[in-house]
């Protein structure tokens, strides 16, 4: 007799996820708030919360894949095909590498401006990790912003998917991370 397979990913996994979904949500929002809201060339409170919304992607990141690679991975029933697969695999793929290279961008950005990132309330300030270069900042900061565009779409692409499976296929892809 064989043990019971879980139908779910782990609390911890799931949990990452969707504190993730909020993180992200979070960070769009702040930079459409922050743009205008900084005096004198500093942050204001907005992009302050911006950084930190950024700074937890990341570190929301490292605990899922910690979660993922220690944990169980529910089959999909019913499995699907070859194709779907591997649609699936690119696009986690390309989803884990914006959450990894977006925050890196965004604290290189501000880092090239001659500015620490500073989160809110607290004043805490993070260690320069490069030297003021405003020819870098401009480009790192253009490929931050073009990079965030993008991830629109393949959130989008992600949405979509998991909805496919559940409304459509009815599996239980989406079933797997509730």
């Amino acid at each position: 007799m064989t043990a019971p397979t879980r139908s779910r990913y782990s609390i911890a996994v799931r949990l990452a996820h969707w504190l993730t979904v909020l993180a992200i949500v979070a960070a769009y929002l702040l930079v459409e708030l922050g743009e205008d809201d900084g005096r004198g060339g500093s942050p204001g409170l907005a992009m302050q919360s911006h950084y930190l919304a950024g700074l937890a992607v990341l570190a929301l990141l490292v605990i899922r894949v910690v979660a993922m690679a220690r944990g169980h991975r529910p089959p999909i029933v019913p499995p699907p095909d070859r194709l779907s697969t591997l649609a699936a695999r690119v696009t986690h793929l390309a989803l884990y590498l914006f959450l990894l290279v977006e925050p890196i961008l965004g604290i290189l950005a501000v880092n090239y401006a001659g500015q620490p990132v500073t989160l809110p309330w607290s004043g805490t300030t993070l260690p320069m990790l490069v030297q003021a270069d405003p020819g870098a900042r401009e480009v790192v900061e253009e490929l931050h912003e073009s990079l965030g565009e993008i991830f629109y779409w393949v959130i989008g692409l992600h949405v979509a998917a998991a909805l496919w499976h559940h409304l459509v296929k009815r599996d239980n892809t989406l079933r797997r991370m509730l």
